[in-house]
């Protein structure tokens, strides 16, 4: 019985990894799964990635400007 289950989880695998081969097939899915998700998934976080790229802008242009006010300062610690 077990090497029924086998036989028939084996050919079951390969016809679905026969069918998932054929190009008309990769079209489909790009197409109805993959280019959907993807547009989703960036429309959900490009807000969060332009948050954080302005987030990092600024912290750098204050590290910049701190760099500058201690060097141009008389004062040294």
């Amino acid at each position: 019985m077990s090497n029924l289950k086998e036989k028939f989880t084996n050919e079951l695998i390969d016809i679905f990894i026969e069918e998932i081969s054929k190009q008309e097939i990769k079209d489909k899915i790009n197409t109805h799964i993959v280019d959907p998700s993807m547009t989703t998934i960036f429309e959900r976080l490009y807000p969060y990635i332009i948050i954080t790229s302005v987030i990092f802008i600024l912290i750098f242009f204050m590290a910049v400007t701190i760099i500058y006010l201690f060097c141009t300062s008389h004062i040294y610690l």
